[in-house]
């Protein structure tokens, strides 16, 4: 199951997936690509939570950032994170600003005008980021909402109606817009992780501008782009269906014809064990409120 329509990256990352872990899998069972969109892929969350079958015949493909909806809005979002039995995640992220407009390359650019920010909604990763960057280096972002989809903005881009977006993943630079990145059309002026990535050397990174209060606002809303792409059973799945679905994954990621697949994709994979997801979602859970207070109003724009 995976919470976006056909074509987008998770989707492409788990229909690359189920096509070579059926050969893993005890018995090879044929295995069934589901697309539940719906909020962000929070709905397709949510089902997986509280409504799939937990007898290991039901695995998704999720999006971290809605981890911590119940820390955000707890009032209206049922679900523990910290119930999902982890599988694995398929790949690290790292997210970004970039820009079409030619007058902007570097970060002392961004501080000479207003800077115009394409985005899909108010609550959209292309809106927080744009108000977490803006805010924390006082740089004057006007976000433009109601594309349909990131895609749709970059065309806007290159067309000049706004100058870039935010929560441009380096998948996407590396894959669907490796050729303009590669001829200098997008900027990335700056980057926003919990560390710099290689491909952005030289380029500023937020979290290394900013003081410990901000970059613990910036672990609780970045730091899960390092498992950017995770299969997760719904919570009270049996062990022994967790522990084959584990070995799965393993050697899925490990297979080479997997991999040639994905390198034919241009999709990278960095394999982040089940074992090693749950801590850092431990972590997460224990934000200290004041932290989530400004994430809050961060994410609704306040």
């Amino acid at each position: 199951m995976v919470g976006y329509q056909g074509g987008s990256t998770y989707d492409l990352y788990l229909r690359a997936f189920g096509r070579h872990a059926q050969k893993h899998l005890p018995g090879n069972p044929t295995i069934i690509i589901q697309n539940m969109p719906g909020a962000g892929a929070l709905t397709a969350t949510i089902y997986l939570a509280n409504v799939a079958a937990k007898d290991g015949s039901v695995i998704g493909i999720l999006n971290p950032a809605n981890l911590i909806e119940p820390l955000i809005n707890p009032e209206t979002t049922k679900f523990d994170p910290r119930g999902f039995n982890w599988i694995g995640s398929l790949s690290e992220e790292h997210t970004s600003c970039g820009f079409w407009a030619k007058d902007i390359t570097t970060l002392d650019d961004l501080k000479k005008r207003e800077i115009s920010i394409g985005s899909t909604g108010p609550t959209a990763g292309s809106s927080v980021e744009a108000r977490l960057v803006a805010g924390m280096l006082g740089l004057n972002f006007r976000v433009v909402e109601g594309y349909r989809g990131l895609a749709e903005v970059r065309l806007a881009a290159a067309r000049g109606e706004v100058d870039g977006h935010c929560a441009l993943f380096m998948s996407v630079l590396k894959s669907e817009q490796a050729t303009a990145w590669q001829a200098g059309q997008i900027k990335v002026p700056i980057q926003i992780g919990l560390k710099g990535h290689p491909l952005f050397a030289g380029v500023p990174n937020l979290y290394d501008l900013v003081d410990e209060p901000n970059k613990q606002l910036l672990r609780l809303l970045i730091g899960q782009w390092s498992y950017a792409r995770p299969l997760a059973l719904p919570p009270g799945t049996p062990a022994d269906r967790v522990e084959a679905w584990r070995k799965a994954f393993e050697a899925t990621v490990k297979d080479p014809e997997y991999q040639a697949d994905m390198a034919k994709a241009r999709l990278d994979v960095t394999l982040t064990p089940g074992t090693a997801i749950a801590p850092i979602v431990e972590q997460m859970m224990q934000t200290p409120a004041p932290v989530i207070e400004r994430a809050r109003a961060l994410i609704k724009g306040k």
